[in-house]
């Protein structure tokens, strides 16, 4: 049997200079970020930090949707969130402090899967890698649609690493 040869076998070198980690406040979107330090302190890139706020109730946590409907229609419930997003942004602008990594933060309002992949896509954001979790903080469109996770992986034109 002859062996192939591999002399053509070129790996093309890319430079990865910013990564993008989706953050829920999940204990796998805090891995990811973790993950994505460690990368960042090798490659010497930049961590783009993202919080997507909800606007539909498919969005919302399944813990969430539990409770009596009125808490969903409260005035407060806006300001909630914002507020719980603010402080995921917080623990991960702390982190990346801590470490000496350079890093950019947003929170946008949306869908979580889509405004991602928008995001990612944006020319001016310049994105080279997503790190994210692979299960979040049970999103009730799981059931029907899939996670945000897998709707990432299959829409993203960038490479996407799957922290569990």
């Amino acid at each position: 049997m002859k062996k192939k040869s591999l002399q053509n076998f070129r790996i093309a070198k890319t430079k990865i200079r910013k990564v993008l980690v989706p953050l829920d406040g999940s204990k796998n979107s805090i891995r990811a970020l973790s993950f994505a330090i460690n990368l960042s302190k090798f490659t010497k890139s930049k961590i783009a930090i993202l919080h997507v706020l909800p606007t539909d109730v498919s969005s919302l946590s399944i813990v969430e949707l539990m409770k009596p409907l009125s808490s969903i229609q409260t005035k407060g419930y806006e300001t909630k969130l914002v507020k719980h997003g603010e402080r995921i942004i917080e623990t991960a602008i702390k982190r990346c402090k801590q470490n000496r990594i350079g890093f950019s933060s947003k929170i946008i309002k949306g869908n979580p899967g889509y405004d991602t992949i928008k995001y990612a896509h944006n020319k001016k954001n310049s994105i080279d890698l997503i790190i994210m979790g692979s299960r979040g903080e049970g999103h009730a469109e799981e059931i029907l649609l899939g996670s945000v996770s897998y709707h990432v992986v299959h829409k993203s034109k960038v490479p996407v690493m799957i922290v569990k």
